[in-house]
């Protein structure tokens, strides 16, 4: 991947870490744009990074690079801007990168917004994006939360309050 990222417009590669908690002293240190991180890591894995980082007030955005397909809908609540399934082509990665660049403004940082845009849920084997603006109706259901979005119903391993305080309350009631 390395090799791939250097051959990039505008993306240098800034460092390389082989475990988790390596990767969160360098992010700390380096302050980079964007950091590619794998689930299965020595020590902290790819998840608990991005938890850590999903709570500062300007972090870095993440892209998943994984053989692992089951925690993508994870990632993406952690706001991950894509999940790249290995093994990995140079035009993935190229594509990851330009969503990475799309997502931050042409590079430059900016505040995220408290709020959700969008939702990832899974739908027949695979995820779907749904804007929150397309979400008709949230009904709870214990530990999920069933969007009605049209004629459509989508189940999401959420609870009600834990969405709630990511929604913007001036589009749900």
């Amino acid at each position: 991947m390395q090799v791939v990222c250097s051959r990039l417009d505008n993306v240098e590669v800034a460092g390389t870490a082989s475990d988790g908690d390596a990767a969160m002293r360098l992010i700390e240190v380096l302050e980079p744009d964007v950091v590619l991180l794998d689930i299965t890591m020595p020590r902290a894995d790819g998840m608990s990074v991005a938890t850590r980082l999903a709570r500062w007030d300007n972090p870095p955005a993440v892209v998943f690079v994984t053989a692992h397909d089951a925690f993508a809908v994870e990632a993406f609540d952690l706001e991950a801007v894509d999940y790249v399934l290995k093994p990995v082509s140079p035009e993935r990665l190229e594509r990851a990168i330009r969503r990475v660049i799309s997502h931050r403004g042409k590079g430059e940082r900016r505040q995220q917004s408290a709020w959700l845009s969008e939702l990832w849920v899974p739908h027949r084997e695979a995820l779907l994006r749904i804007a929150t603006s397309e979400i008709d109706r949230i009904d709870a259901d214990r530990d999920y939360v069933r969007l009605h979005v049209g004629d459509s119903r989508y189940l999401l391993l959420q609870t009600i309050a834990g969405l709630e305080e990511r929604l913007d309350p001036d589009q749900f009631i």
